[in-house]
């Protein structure tokens, strides 16, 4: 498995990549075992605002992305162990689900940590629709905000694209495009 550590504002040592890579193979080989070694890729991502470090994690796994992000005010590592028992817990609730889907039990000699079944199927409990007009990015922000919202669905007027405006946790904005 390679670990592709990328920093932003963040102060990172030479010596802290190399921990923070030696502590994430540790953990996930036994995922990947089956793997080539130069055909998984874990991203790190480790930025820093506000003297709060936020570690970003990804990961494709059996088809699927998985992400996990967690911050932390001491360190980069106390961030990357939190990142890890999410990211690990995501890993084997994919396992599991996949597995259930083909067989009843898991016929692996991996000590797994305890997961929360997932249900089979969402139940959807209620539906909205609305007259979609082409806005701008500000407008559909101005519209999300008013509404009291997280996020807000819209056509961009710009592009002619479907998009998605929402409110990060740090208080500001991000955009989803959808590709044709």
């Amino acid at each position: 498995m390679l670990v592709k550590i990328n920093t932003k504002d963040a102060n990172v040592t030479e010596r802290s990549q190399k921990t923070m890579e030696k502590k994430l193979q540790n953990r996930f080989i036994r995922y990947f075992k089956d793997e080539p070694e130069d055909k998984t890729t874990l991203w790190v991502k480790v930025s820093e605002k506000k003297y709060i470090t936020k570690v970003e994690l990804t990961i494709s796994y059996l088809g699927y992305l998985l992400r996990s992000e967690t911050t932390d005010n001491k360190s980069a590592m106390a961030a990357l162990d939190k990142a890890i028992d999410v990211l690990e817990r995501q890993i084997v609730k994919c396992k599991t689900k996949l597995a259930r889907g083909r067989h009843t039990t898991i016929t692996e000699d991996v000590a797994e940590p305890a997961v929360e079944e997932e249900p089979d199927n969402y139940p959807i409990v209620r539906v909205k629709s609305y007259e979609m007009k082409p806005l701008t990015v500000q407008e559909a922000i101005l519209n999300m905000n008013m509404l009291s919202h997280n996020f807000y669905m819209f056509k961009n007027r710009e592009n002619g694209k479907i998009c998605t405006v929402y409110r990060r946790n740090d208080g500001d904005y991000g955009l989803i495009e959808a590709e044709e």
